[in-house]
């Protein structure tokens, strides 16, 4: 025995009615060893379709989740090929309890806010790792060490130790030729 997973998508044009007389027609072939069993079925409802299928743009979904023995599988198969209102169809093996009526819950006690500010926090710390690693590469590619690559340079000269304004007087007249043009 197995747990399994199907996903039914049914035409978008049946009732309620028609498609829960579908199921227990389906779920009975699967219960009709007497050794497998139903254990949870959602529906989902009537959405849009990726794509046209059988010239559908909409589909009912319903899951559901059974235990059965693998040789059940292909005369459920049989009878879903055959059937025209079932668009397609899914079975893999379960790996976790189905949800109960929401495909995408939320952990509960968490409010959708709490969810976008944690979200937006991980994100900055992230984006600071990322940050990090960067100057730390650039570093390491020029042949800086990590304390030169962090040392501040507030427009000093970092071979000379002085600050900008003595750099650019070296970089044309001294100060004495500049003080007796002045005057």
């Amino acid at each position: 025995m197995r747990d399994y997973e199907i996903v039914y998508i049914f035409r978008s044009s049946l009732t309620s009615e028609e498609i829960e007389t579908k199921l227990e027609r389906y779920h009975a072939i699967i219960t009709a060893d007497g050794s497998g069993e139903v254990t949870a079925s959602v529906h989902w409802g009537k959405r849009q379709l990726a794509y046209p299928i059988r010239k559908q743009p909409n589909g009912y979904y319903v899951v559901a989740q059974f235990t059965s023995a693998p040789d059940t599988l292909s005369e459920l198969e049989r009878v879903l090929k055959l059937e025209d209102d079932v668009l397609r169809y899914l079975i893999v093996i379960a790996e976790q309890p189905l949800p109960l009526s929401d495909p995408a819950p939320t952990a509960p006690g968490t409010d959708v806010a709490d969810t976008n500010k944690a979200g937006t926090e991980d994100a900055e710390a992230e984006e600071a790792s990322e940050t990090e690693e960067a100057g730390a590469e650039e570093a390491s590619e020029t042949g800086e060490s990590e304390a030169e690559a962090d040392a501040p340079v507030d427009g000093a000269d970092a071979d000379t130790g002085r600050d900008g304004a003595d750099a650019d007087a070296d970089a044309g007249e001294s100060d004495e030729s500049a003080d007796a043009k002045e005057g």
